[in-house]
C-alpha cells in the first residue's frame, strides 16, 4: 500500500544574478524535475512539486538597496487610493482596506502575505536610512557652506 506525503523543504540554488526572479524561479523549476525522473531501485520518489515561494538573496538576507526619491511613488499611492475607495472617510479607512484587500490577493495567488510584508518592511527602512543619511548629509554640506561664507 502506499501514500502521498507532503514534504516541505528548503532549497537554496546558485542563479545568474542578471536573471530575473520569475526566469530564476523557472530555471529552478527545471532543475527539480530532473528529480521527477525516478530510479526504479529506490522505495520512495517524487511524484510532482509546487513551487510555493520564491525570494532572492537580496530580500533573504535583507541586503536591500533603497529606491531612488519616494516622495512620487507616495503621491501614485495616494491617488490611487483615493481612486480605489472612495468612500473611505481617512487615509487611514484607505490604508486598512487596502491592506484588507491584497491579504485576500495573496490569499488568492496563494502567497504568503507576511513573508512579502517583511520583505517590504526590510525596503521601507533602507529607505528611511538612506534618507535620514541623505539628510545628515546635506545638513554638513550646508552648515561647512555657512562657515566658509562667515570666512
Amino acid at each position: 500500500m502506499r501514500e502521498d506525503v507532503t514534504a516541505t523543504v528548503q532549497l537554496i540554488y546558485d542563479c545568474p544574478a542578471d536573471a530575473s526572479l520569475s526566469a530564476q524561479s523557472d530555471m529552478i523549476h527545471d532543475d527539480i524535475v530532473r528529480l521527477l525522473d525516478a530510479d526504479s531501485n529506490n522505495t520512495v520518489q517524487l511524484s510532482g512539486l509546487t513551487i510555493q515561494h520564491v525570494q532572492s538573496q537580496a530580500m533573504t538576507y535583507g541586503i536591500t538597496e533603497p529606491r531612488p526619491d519616494t516622495r512620487w511613488q507616495c503621491d501614485q499611492m495616494n491617488d490611487l487610493l483615493e481612486r480605489a475607495y472612495p468612500d473611505a472617510e481617512s487615509s487611514a479607512d484607505a490604508l486598512i482596506f487596502v491592506l484588507c484587500d491584497l491579504r485576500h490577493l495573496a490569499d488568492q495567488e496563494n502567497l504568503a502575505f507576511g513573508l512579502w510584508d517583511k520583505s517590504a518592511y526590510r525596503i521601507y527602512v533602507a529607505e528611511r536610512e538612506d534618507a535620514a543619511g541623505q539628510k545628515k548629509k546635506t545638513a554638513l554640506e550646508d552648515s561647512e557652506t555657512d562657515q566658509g561664507e562667515r570666512s
